[in-house]
């Protein structure tokens, strides 16, 4: 699955379980979170399952042969959108949270909708961070 929206952080500041991010989430919205993993091919990939109307899923992207080249690539793009200090911010970020659709059925999840952007928006806060919403192409920033 493709990620509905990617959430960049610096995983040497930030280090936390999907655990801790269901505490957090758990703590300040009212929705249910639980733990579960994706099958993969050769291993199984921890997830966090948020349910909302659309359930989504998290997962930490932290490969570092490709999470840095992804996000310089992804700073690259919000020049003239972001402010210099947001894009360098997202150069110096080591891994990243993948937000997509928990159930394989079609692109349903859209991270404008009120009850996924306040979701989105709660991760980002957590990790001190933004997020770009790929299917909108937008950058939802907390306040």
């Amino acid at each position: 699955m493709f990620a509905a929206v990617v959430i960049p952080y610096d995983s040497e500041e930030h280090d936390f379980t999907l655990e801790d991010l269901r505490e957090h989430l758990a703590a300040n919205l009212s929705v249910e979170c639980t733990l579960t993993e994706w099958q993969g091919f050769s291993a199984a990939v921890p997830q966090l399952r948020v349910g909302t109307a659309v359930p989504l899923t998290i997962q930490i992207e932290d490969d570092p042969e490709l999470v840095p080249d992804e996000l310089a690539d992804l700073a690259d793009r919000a020049a003239g959108v972001l402010s210099e200090d947001w894009g360098e911010a997202i150069r110096l970020c080591t891994a990243r949270l993948d937000v997509q659709e928990a159930e394989d059925t079609g692109p349903r999840l859209d991270p404008a909708e009120p009850e996924v952007e306040a979701v989105v928006v709660e991760i980002a806060r957590f990790v001190d961070s933004l997020a770009y919403d790929v299917v909108n192409d937008e950058w939802l920033v907390p306040a």
